[in-house]
């Protein structure tokens, strides 16, 4: 025989207002990380390409080039997964049906207090 569910408590509207923008900050501040992160090495491969070209041999020259992006490559996923890791962290859920609730759905939850999916009440 299946347990029960628990009884379903919606959030009160300060709760959800917080959580709602911890999310938004997290994605803004490790957003603006990892683009500044991606442009500034991305600059500094092209130098390091630049100087390597005029002042390596070509074998020397194309193993540093490729040691250094695919380490590019490594530090950029990390931090993608980081932020990702945290927005799941942070997510907003329907506690009825445990859908996402982010971008058009949590503002319908902020305007009328229900989930847009299932109906349910996601706001006390």
């Amino acid at each position: 025989m299946s347990q029960p569910r628990p009884a379903v408590v919606p959030l009160p509207r300060q709760e959800f207002e917080r959580r709602r923008s911890a999310a938004e900050r997290i994605l803004k501040r490790d957003g603006y990380v990892l683009a500044a992160v991606s442009v500034v090495f991305g600059l500094g491969q092209l130098a390091l390409i630049h100087w390597a070209e005029t002042h390596l041999p070509r074998k020397p020259e194309i193993t540093l080039e490729g040691t250094v992006f695919l380490a590019y490559i490594a530090l950029l996923l990390v931090l993608a997964w980081r932020m990702v890791r945290k927005l799941r962290a942070a997510r907003l859920a329907c506690p009825h049906c445990d859908s996402t609730l982010d971008g058009l759905s949590a503002r319908v939850a902020v305007a009328t207090g229900k989930c847009d999916r299932c109906g349910g009440q996601v706001i006390a």
